[in-house]
């Protein structure tokens, strides 16, 4: 990291979240406020090679990991289409992330990729993570201390190691998932170490774990024809908290991160490092990420854009931080 990004402070923390968010209709009243989402949808149908709008209304298809990775990413773009033009975003002023394939709808915020690659990527993603699954039994589980007597982060991790499984999810505020085979998930489940509190996930598979391995070619392919470019905002990559340094670095995370643990809690000191007064807004489908903050960081400002009207509250909540700033003694010395 330069030393010009090490001083930067960003006004804006836009995240994406990640897959386990979906739910029929969620795309519905993005599609009614954001102007030229009909255009918008119809592009990245033919990306994603299905009917987006359709899908987004089908539980069945979004149970899929095939149809609901390309759904969210495409959720959270009409929302960030929808912000950006009620609340002026100036590049250098936003910091992005996103969690899991959160990280290609980020990576279009950040102007490191056009929308509709953002989406046919997630299709591609999603397709062959959805064969892997298929491949053997897996499963994950969200692992965390109990309200009294809670277990320690290194217990925690400890006693799923010790179960035969991988931390795929190191979510911060004491939160982390457990992934492995389907088999082991249970018995963690059924028989959870002192301290610990066991609940398994509806997915389909050990996403982040090498039981992944097979979905990596066909996505790596993709990625190859991707037609990435340098961001012009700021992006943190969610399998260490780094930056993102440019086109080929993305390409290589966005890769790897399918096999790889998600280190949200490094992305978050990363955040709270460069963005500290930060307006955090997590784009749709939202609520995990803010919950997570608000967790680690109670005083954080921060809207989670479950529907449109949310974007009125950051725009709220903006323009009130800038009061704040104009408000403000000039440091000893300005002029």
């Amino acid at each position: 990291m330069s030393g010009s990004e090490e001083q930067a402070r960003y006004r804006y923390v836009v995240t994406a979240p990640g897959q386990g968010v979906q739910r029929a209709g969620m795309l519905d009243p993005w599609l009614e406020a954001v102007p030229g989402a009909p255009e918008l949808v119809d592009r990245w149908s033919r990306a994603a090679g299905f009917d987006i709008e359709s899908a987004g209304r089908d539980a069945t298809l979004l149970a899929d990991t095939a149809f609901a990775q390309p759904l969210i990413v495409a959720a959270s773009l009409l929302s960030l289409r929808l912000l950006c033009g009620e609340l002026a975003l100036d590049a250098g002023d936003v910091l992005y992330a996103g969690h899991s394939v959160g990280e290609l709808a980020a990576a279009a915020g950040a102007g490191c990729l056009d929308a509709s690659a953002a989406v046919g990527l997630a299709r591609v993603r999603g397709a062959r993570m959805s064969a892997a699954c298929a491949a053997a039994p897996t499963g994950m589980a969200a692992v965390m201390p109990t309200r009294k007597g809670g277990a320690g982060d290194e217990e925690l991790t400890a006693a799923v190691t010790a179960a035969g499984l991988t931390v795929a999810n190191w979510n911060g505020s004491h939160q982390f998932v457990a992934a492995g085979p389907a088999e082991r998930v249970q018995a963690l489940a059924e028989s959870p170490a002192p301290g610990m509190r066991v609940a398994p996930l509806a997915v389909a598979g050990a996403f982040h774990t090498g039981a992944m391995a097979p979905a990596v070619p066909g996505f790596a392919r993709a990625a190859r024809e991707a037609g990435f470019t340098r961001p012009a905002s700021a992006m943190v990559a969610n399998g260490d908290g780094a930056l993102i340094s440019g086109p080929d670095d993305l390409r290589r995370r966005l890769v790897a991160q399918i096999t790889s643990p998600v280190r949200w809690d490094l992305c978050g000191r990363t955040i709270e490092r460069l963005a500290p007064d930060a307006l955090h807004i997590e784009l749709a489908p939202a609520g995990p990420l803010t919950r997570l903050l608000q967790r680690s960081r109670p005083d954080a400002r921060a809207v989670a854009l479950a529907t449109p009207e949310d974007v009125g509250r950051a725009v709220e909540q903006a323009r009130a931080a800038h009061e704040e700033r104009l408000r403000e003694p000039a440091p000893a010395g300005a002029r």
